[in-house]
This record gives structure tokens, C-alpha cells and sequence, in this order.
């Protein structure tokens, strides 16, 4: 992931572990959170600060990171039929629209193509919807990627103890 308000990524983690460290009496570094990569190996986020930053700015910090990730996961994580899916804030108005319309009109708009996304080289992948119940499954299966991954955003944030940093 590329650097988010400061934010860097440190590799060899093998547990969370957050914590404010004052590396001198100007400098402090901030450790965040933990995840892991496609390989399996652990990382955390690490800021540094030239002064010891307040409690406010932590958490404005943390929540621009948490919700640049989740931005991120929505953007590109969902993969539908192995196909996967790019849901920007279009994208997702337009596959409603569709579904609404073929829900309320017994499907006169099928069948209906959508660019979902793009392979790894960059070509287009398109799927035709013909039938309702497969642009229902799509559109059920979207709706919750995007909702679990908010949730999972807010649990995030809302597990960061404030008070564990030195705050």
C-alpha cells in the first residue's frame, strides 16, 4: 500500500501491537495495527511525529489510514464468479439502477452488460446478465462485500486504545 498521511508499512510483525514510542524528546513513532499480506507474512504501520502528538490528532491519523484501507478494499476486493469487480461509487449506482429496474419491470431491461472490472493486464472483463436471479445474486453479494468491509473499517477504528498509546 502506498504511504497514507505518513503512514509506512514495517514488515516482520507477528502480532498487533500498539503503542507511541518517544524515540527522543522531539521524536516519536507510532505503531498501528496488523495485517498480512498475500504471502502470509505480518506488517504493521508506523508514522513518525516531531513532536508528541495529541490524542485528536492520533485518532484523525488512524482514521485517515483505516479509511483510505477501506476505500481501497471496496475499490478492488470484490470478486464475483472468480471475475473481479471495480465498485466505485458509479459503478455501484449503476448495477443498483439495473437491479431496481429489472425487479420492478420483470426484467425488461435483460439482458444488460457490465464492465465489472479489469484482469491484471489491464483488459476488460464484461458479464451479460440475462436472467434476474444472477444480477440478484451480484447485487446481494456487492451490497454485502461493501457493508462487511465499512464494518470491519469501524471495528478498526473503534478498537484503538487511546489511552494504551499514552494519550
Amino acid at each position: 500500500m502506498a504511504m497514507v498521511n505518513g503512514f509506512f508499512q514495517c514488515n516482520g510483525a507477528t502480532e498487533r501491537n500498539d503503542e507511541l514510542v518517544e524515540i527522543s524528546t522531539k521524536k516519536y513513532l507510532l505503531i498501528f495495527g496488523y495485517g498480512t499480506d498475500a504471502d502470509g507474512n505480518g506488517y504493521t504501520f508506523r508514522k513518525y511525529y516531531d513532536h508528541k502528538p495529541t490524542r485528536k490528532e492520533l485518532r484523525e491519523d488512524i482514521d485517515a489510514l483505516v479509511n483510505a484501507q477501506t476505500d481501497s478494499r471496496i475499490l478492488t476486493g470484490f470478486v464475483w464468479n472468480g471475475k473481479p469487480v471495480y465498485l466505485s461509487t458509479e459503478n455501484q449506482s449503476n448495477f443498483k439502477t439495473a437491479y431496481d429496474i429489472a425487479r420492478d419491470t420483470d426484467g425488461a431491461n435483460l439482458p444488460i452488460r457490465f464492465k465489472l472490472g479489469e484482469d491484471a493486464d489491464g483488459a476488460p472483463i464484461y458479464h451479460t446478465f440475462t436472467k434476474f436471479e444472477p444480477l440478484q445474486d451480484f447485487i446481494l453479494k456487492a451490497s454485502n462485500f461493501v457493508n462487511d468491509t465499512l464494518n470491519e473499517g469501524w471495528r478498526e477504528k473503534d478498537g484503538v486504545d487511546y489511552t494504551a498509546l499514552g494519550v
